[in-house]
């Protein structure tokens, strides 16, 4: 079984290679091999993947792909390799469950099978949004008062302060940084949820130190996040970061964003890399695996290909490991907009029934400050629920009517601009106002309509 630390000793003293050479001569060819040996073909006409063998190939696959490529360190330009043994010991010893933040408020996470009736965990909030010094608090508070989100998400980026833009590795940016963690805890603090965990990380890893503090910023018992570069690739910010949540103790949530239209082809290799990324985020130590199924070109993750791959992906990953595995859920429209209600909606019950959890929903991209609505957070979380109801032919007929509702404005120039929270809550009592829960009610009753078994 592989230690993180011999992972990290790897990046100094693994084969070199230059960066071209990994992706292209490594990478896609490799992948290219793997989707002929193992026949992984994607059918545009399937939203949700139903057939448990293509998974199973897609998983075998993406192993195999980890195994002949490993992870490139661009720092020191070298690969961190893997041996069988290494992999098979140490995806025998995954955690399938854990408990994170404390007492009353903390929340249960836990691995899901395909077609799994429990509800997925909720890992929701501004999902590193920009957003503005004044509404931090109001806006991460708004969200933690939301019952169904378990776990506060990423609670947003602080770009500027005191007007003034912070520089990365500045005073500036520990300050922020040191807010990033105080701000976070006041704001569960004031929505009676002091205990609920948080998935957090400074902007810069050096800032780590600066936002971890057991009395007043992020603890030990709360997830810490990074993310494993597209493709495959690892740097030593992450690395730093690594290093450092592992020396404290604390949950690692590791993401990874493999791009439809990148050196894996289409989505039928590119959910190869997808598998690879699960495997080396286990190797690397991770407890939460995060998949963005990306498309390059569209630069979200709620299109017909990225709705297929993310379903195999996560069936992959369910079926042939006790891996604890989320998604994450970009959208074209933005909050404010039923567009946005649709397109959360499809990639929830496609994954959802695939056995995963839940993060997001976010705009893929926002408009200004503060583009984000814990109120849409709940429907999100509604659906998710309600998906744990439906098995995968039912998923994907009902994918397929929510799709056909907003493909056509699914570029971002065409796809709805939404609103900022200010101007879908009230800012002083925290409460959407008329115009958003009106929102939500249409939205929520056209859902039911596509025969989502919402409460």
């Amino acid at each position: 079984m592989l230690n993180y630390l011999e992972a990290i000793k790897r990046a100094e003293t693994g084969p070199m290679s230059m960066s071209d050479d990994f992706a292209i001569q490594l990478i896609a060819k490799k992948v290219t091999e793997l989707q002929r040996k193992y026949d992984i073909r994607y059918d545009p006409d399937v939203r949700v993947n139903t057939d448990d063998d293509l998974a199973d190939r897609v998983w075998q696959a993406g192993r195999e792909l980890i195994l002949h490529t490993g992870l490139f360190s661009l720092n020191s330009r070298r690969r961190i390799m893997f041996d069988e043994q290494e992999i098979d010991e140490t995806l025998a010893a995954v955690r399938p469950e854990f408990t994170a933040g404390e007492g009353k408020d903390a929340a249960h996470v836990y691995r899901r099978d395909v077609e799994d009736t429990r509800p997925p965990v909720i890992f929701g909030g501004p999902f590193n949004a920009d957003v503005h010094e004044d509404m931090f608090v109001k806006l991460n508070e708004a969200f933690a008062s939301e019952p169904l989100v378990d776990v506060l998400l990423l609670p947003g980026y602080l770009k500027n302060l005191d007007g003034i833009d912070i520089r990365p590795n500045s005073g500036l940016s520990t300050r922020a940084a040191m807010l990033y963690g105080r701000w976070s805890r006041e704001a569960i603090d004031r929505a009676g949820r002091p205990g609920m965990p948080i998935v957090g990380h400074a902007v810069m890893a050096l800032n780590e130190i600066a936002c971890t503090n057991e009395e007043w910023g992020l603890r030990k018992n709360d997830l810490r996040a990074y993310a494993i570069i597209s493709e495959l690739q690892v740097d030593d910010v992450t690395l730093t970061r690594l290093a450092y949540y592992h020396a404290i103790g604390s949950p690692v949530y590791i993401s990874s964003t493999p791009l439809i239209g990148g050196f894996g082809g289409g989505p039928d290799g590119t959910a190869i890399i997808g598998v690879a990324a699960h495997v080396a985020s286990v190797m690397l130590g991770s407890h939460v695996m995060h998949l963005g199924p990306q498309h390059i070109q569209l630069k979200q993750q709620t299109n017909a290909m990225s709705l297929w791959m993310g379903s195999v992906i996560k069936q992959a990953v369910a079926r042939n490991s006790k891996m604890i595995n989320t998604t994450s859920v970009t959208t074209s429209g933005r909050p404010g907009s039923l567009q946005y209600i649709y397109e959360f909606s499809a990639l929830a019950l496609s994954v959802v029934t695939s056995g995963s959890n839940l993060t997001g929903p976010r705009p893929a991209e926002p408009l200004g400050w503060n583009n984000v609505s814990p109120l849409m957070c709940r429907l999100f979380a509604e659906v998710g629920r309600a998906a744990a109801k439906l098995d995968r032919e039912e998923a994907d007929r009902i994918v397929e009517a929510l799709h056909e509702k907003y493909k056509d404005t699914i570029q971002l120039k065409d796809a709805p601009k939404g609103l900022s929270f200010e101007a879908m809550y009230d800012v002083n009592t925290l409460q959407p106002n008329e115009g958003h829960r009106a929102l939500y009610m249409q939205g929520k009753t056209e859902l039911r309509e596509l025969g989502i078994p919402l409460e």
